[in-house]
């Protein structure tokens, strides 16, 4: 399972505070271990003077069903993979998979989609959209 942390984020750019809100995504379990290990993160940019202050907005179960863990690229893109069949009653039935990856533009996150698609399955790539999320690479020290 993942999950979303929406984060109204006071950063430090070029000399100025810039207030925006940013999204970071998580693997744990429980929202309170997902909220703690973006505050943990947070923290560590407040000490390094990069975060001025933050403040949890939301946490969610996200929609992402896997995260494409070769980070080549410089942006971010979540690609809606659809598969459609037709179940034993004849009646046509669709799933959607949200996968994110990294990618340096549309063109390039587009291929990585389409080769995605046809892994084990033979999926159509219905959407891909940018998004700035951070994803909090899941470590093995004892505490997922």
């Amino acid at each position: 399972m993942l999950v979303e942390v929406k984060v109204k984020v006071a950063r430090v750019i070029d000399g100025k505070t810039r207030k925006r809100t940013e999204t970071y995504l998580t693997d744990k379990e429980v929202f309170a271990q997902a909220e703690m290990e973006v505050m943990t993160c947070l923290v560590q940019e407040q000490e390094a003077g990069v975060v001025e202050d933050f403040e949890i907005q939301s946490l969610k179960i996200s929609p992402i069903k896997e995260v494409v863990t070769q980070f080549e690229g410089t942006s971010t893109f979540i690609a809606t993979l659809k598969d459609i069949w037709i179940d034993d009653d004849g009646n046509e039935k669709t799933l959607k998979y949200k996968v994110l990856l990294w990618a340096n533009d549309l063109t390039q996150a587009n291929a990585r989609a389409l080769q995605l698609s046809h892994q084990g399955y033979d999926m159509q790539v219905e959407s891909i959209k940018q998004v700035d999320y951070e994803y909090l690479i899941p470590t093995n020290n004892g505490n997922n």
